[in-house]
C-alpha cells in the first residue's frame, strides 16, 4: 500500500469552502486503477491545516493519476480565489503498511 498525505495550509476563515469543495469534489479518481480511498483531516485547532490523505495500491498507480487528465479536470473545478490561497505546507509518503485491523 502507499500513502500520501498532503499538508495544506489555509486561512482559517477558508477551511469550511475548501472542505465544501472536497465533498463535492468530481470523484474522478475513484474511477483510476490503485485508487483506494481518500479522506480529508481537518486540525481541531482551527489554524488553517488541512490534511489530505489518499491511499493507493502501489506508487505507480499515484504517479500515473498525477499526469492525468482526470486530476486535471478534478483540480481545473477548484475556484481560483480558493486555489490561490491554498499551501502544500509538506507532502509525505508512507510505503510498506498493510490494513492489518479496523
Amino acid at each position: 500500500m502507499y500513502i500520501s498525505v498532503s499538508r495544506l495550509r489555509i486561512e482559517p476563515m477558508l477551511v469550511d469552502e475548501l472542505i465544501s469543495a472536497f465533498r463535492w469534489r468530481s470523484h474522478l479518481v475513484g474511477e483510476v486503477d490503485g485508487f483506494i480511498d481518500l479522506q480529508v483531516w481537518n486540525a481541531s485547532s482551527g489554524d488553517g491545516e488541512v490534511l489530505m490523505v489518499s491511499r493507493w495500491r502501489d506508487r505507480d498507480s499515484i504517479r500515473a493519476y498525477m499526469k492525468s487528465d482526470r486530476h486535471a479536470i478534478s483540480h481545473a473545478r477548484i475556484a481560483p480565489r480558493l486555489k490561490a490561497s491554498i499551501r502544500l505546507e509538506k507532502l509525505e509518503h508512507l510505503t510498506g503498511y498493510d490494513v492489518v485491523a479496523e
